[in-house]
């Protein structure tokens, strides 16, 4: 059935990018249908104002199907895909573009009733009602009948977590009830991209998330690529690859650092800093920055020595093997995280969730193997079924010994191109990555060599829509740590 589905989207009529095809509304509905019976991952939903666009891995490649929307309304997705759920409300809130028959019951994701005009990336917005009187946080009807004690958890609360905010319905001595309410670490970008050149774009695209800046450099970058029809060198791939690998082993040792702390293993805080600051000092001496901020095209400003970054990986062989040595060791993280905020396999496939965190649950793939610099033998392959918060940190621990080794295969061929990425011409192109907490899609159209329009899909966003069946039983002094096994950034979910 998941041929099937793919073959009725290629059907459809072929757009400027080749990985799209345009539907009519009775092939959407059938669309939707065959999704019902067939396997085929959802990976993104977004709208350009004229059209509504879902992404798929379709075999061993992407694949977008789109619907005109004259009328501002289209088939939802959600009944077969509950990952579209979000998508859908984020296309409401911004557009006002109706999922018809959606399963998130209107709610909204991004706009809180304090945006001064509704829907704002429409050509004429109409201004917004009246904001909302009291207070801001509200138990509904839902939560209400959890009984027991309500908690939150967010920045509200006076804490310094990420802006998100959970309420939390605990009945007993488990969570019982879960509500997520989102939107606060909106920045409009959207919005802002439009009208900007492709460099002006990569340095707003590469500040998106501080932890996968060369993730969504990287995408964005392959997206112009491929709307230009223009090549990037096996030097340049080596160099993004580099990178990319620098980023992973840097965020990874970000989460390890988090949890140990949390967990109160002061032997492994110690060393896992340690090498977190070392690998900082060497993004700053290859890169002049600390974080990895416009490093690639169309605005790249890095450089690369093999030495120093010889020494590096030598620094983090051994230390990625003592770490491994302290996090099984009796009473280590392995053994004190275990069972705590556990995602199924069924869960992470019902909300789309790939990467890192589906490894953990016992779910193959890495978008990597579909990238020319990378070897089918370097990535992949290495899976836990737990999936808890145990099994997250050993998947990125196993990570920083790959991409250690990736390092060193690629230091001395990374090489930054010769010639900037061109910034002009027409067309459209969709580009893709495996970050560090998951895969990170980019979609533009380039009209005039302006951006005309553009997409990102982060994997936070799937990662916060399976919040109620992660915390579920969780206890909630739990809640802290099982965020930060996932990696979570709200500004990646809520752009």
């Amino acid at each position: 059935m998941t041929c099937a589905v793919s073959a009725l989207i290629r059907a459809g009529e072929r757009s400027a990018c080749g990985q799209r095809f345009l539907l009519t509304p009775d092939s959407w509905r059938e669309m939707v249908e065959g999704l019902r019976h067939a396997s085929l991952p959802l990976l993104g939903l977004w709208a350009d104002g004229a059209r509504v666009h879902a992404l798929f891995m379709a075999e061993t490649a992407p694949l977008i199907a789109s619907i005109a929307v004259p009328e501002g309304r289209y088939q939802a997705l959600s009944p077969v895909r509950a990952g579209a759920d979000a998508h859908e409300r984020i296309i409401r809130d911004l557009w006002g573009i109706e999922a018809m028959g959606a399963q998130g019951g209107g709610a909204p994701w991004l706009d809180q009733g304090r945006w001064p005009v509704t829907w704002p990336l429409r050509a004429h917005p109409p201004p917004a009602p009246a904001p909302p009187d009291g207070v801001e946080f509200t138990d509904g009807a839902v939560a209400c009948r959890a009984g027991g004690v309500m908690l939150g958890h967010g920045p509200a609360d006076g804490g310094f977590q990420a802006p998100l905010y959970l309420r939390l319905g605990l009945p007993g001595a488990g969570i019982g009830t879960v509500q997520v309410r989102m939107g606060y670490a909106h920045r409009g970008l959207c919005a802002r991209m439009r009208g900007r050149t492709p460099v002006e774009g990569a340095r707003l695209v590469s500040r998106i998330d501080a932890a996968a800046s060369v993730a969504h450099q990287s995408a964005f970058a392959q997206a112009l690529a491929r709307a230009t029809g223009s090549e990037v060198s096996a030097g340049g791939n080596h160099a993004a690859a580099f990178l990319a690998e620098l980023e992973r082993i840097a965020s990874h040792l970000e989460v390890l650092t988090q949890a140990a702390e949390i967990l109160v293993d002061a032997r492994f805080v110690a060393l896992a800093a340690s090498l977190l600051e070392r690998v900082r000092r060497a993004c700053r001496e290859l890169c002049g920055r600390r974080f990895l901020f416009d490093v690639l095209p169309p605005a790249p400003d890095a450089a690369h020595d093999p030495a120093l970054a010889a020494g590096m990986v030598e620094t983090l062989h051994d230390g990625g093997r003592e770490m491994m040595r302290l996090f099984n060791r009796p009473r280590g993280l392995a053994m004190r995280a275990a069972g705590r905020g556990v995602l199924t396999a069924a869960v992470a496939r019902r909300w789309g969730i790939a990467g890192c965190v589906a490894r953990a649950s016992g779910i193959e793939g890495d978008v990597r193997r579909l990238l020319p610099a990378y070897r089918p033998e370097w990535v992949g392959g290495h899976v836990r079924t737990e999936g808890d918060v145990a099994s997250r940190l050993a998947i990125r621990l196993h990570e920083i010994g790959e991409s250690t080794h990736i390092l060193g295969v690629l230091n001395g061929a990374a090489k930054p191109p010769s010639s900037p990425m061109p910034d002009h011409g027409a067309g459209e192109g969709l580009g893709w990555v495996e970050g560090p907490h998951g895969p990170v899609w980019h979609w533009l159209r380039l009209e005039g060599g302006r951006i005309a329009a553009w997409w990102c899909g982060d994997p936070s966003l799937g990662h916060i829509q399976a919040l109620p069946d992660i915390l579920s039983g969780a206890m909630y002094d739990d809640v802290t740590l099982i965020l930060t096994s996932l990696g979570l950034s709200a500004a990646g979910a809520d752009l």
